[in-house]
């Protein structure tokens, strides 16, 4: 044996022992040493179709925690519609939706309103105080798709929601047919995004001012809706079982003039 067969003989024989300690199911020191087995399975990584588990960092809880689901109310709701003319084709199939699942509908369509004028005025602590809702659903912004200032509207989009109290609600956004100022991004800052209906992406077909929708496409779009707010990510899910029939029953519809 030459020189350097004896050289790679010698350095190879503790590399021989090591690895086969390593194996060795008994761990095994030499009097007078001190050893760590090696965890040779674990050195090189979880093999083909195996987990590990690893510490989540508290920022990633966090984020985990948002996104759990939560089980569906399934009691029966008093539920009162807010909005301007632009749900008034909403609370009407919104009706059909509250028959089918046990619900109690109180609706409020007024006309011409803004975010501004639910704000300053006493209008929605009336019907809260008159129907004690358990939900709440709001369709307002039709009128103010271009206002400028929306610092002032965000203002008043907070009082609204100050006077919800407790009550869980979602917030439908206006389907704009001329884009708007950035007023629909602004509710969705100042609601949540998992409390607002998106309503931008829809083809909806419009009536003959060319801006509210027709009956049949409003219908659509509460179909939408009611399907968004069951999603597993939802704040407060509520039955919203799709309707198999048109409801009769009558549930309290409050038509309000515009202010002069």
């Amino acid at each position: 044996m030459n020189l350097y067969a004896k050289v790679i003989a010698i350095l190879a024989l503790p590399l021989i022992f090591v690895v086969a300690y390593a194996l060795c199911p008994i761990q095994l020191p030499p009097p007078g040493w001190t050893l760590s087995k090696l965890d040779l399975k674990a050195s090189l990584g979880p093999s083909q179709g195996e987990e590990t588990v690893h510490d989540v960092p508290d920022s990633i809880t966090h984020l985990l925690q948002e996104t759990e689901t939560v089980s569906p109310d399934t009691n029966s709701q008093r539920i009162l519609f807010i909005g301007d003319s632009m749900a008034e084709g909403l609370v009407r199939r919104m009706s059909d939706y509250a028959q089918e699942n046990g619900h109690f509908l109180s609706r409020v369509i007024w006309y011409n309103s803004t975010t501004t004028l639910w704000a300053s005025s006493d209008t929605l602590q009336y019907f809260i105080h008159k129907y004690h809702p358990t939900f709440i659903m709001a369709c307002i912004g039709g009128n103010e798709q271009f206002v400028k200032d929306l610092h002032a509207r965000e203002e008043c989009i907070h009082k609204i929601i100050g006077t919800f109290g407790d009550a869980p609600f979602i917030w439908i956004g206006v389907p704009s047919w001329k884009g708007d100022t950035g007023f629909n991004s602004m509710v969705q800052k100042c609601v949540g995004v998992n409390r607002f209906f998106d309503s931008r992406r829809l083809a909806l077909r419009r009536g003959s001012d060319r801006i509210h929708p027709t009956f049949g496409a409003a219908s659509l779009w509460m179909d939408s809706i009611a399907t968004w707010m069951q999603r597993p990510d939802a704040p407060h899910p509520i039955k919203m079982q799709r309707p198999a029939y048109k409801a009769t029953v009558k549930y309290p519809l409050h038509l309000l003039q515009p202010v002069k």
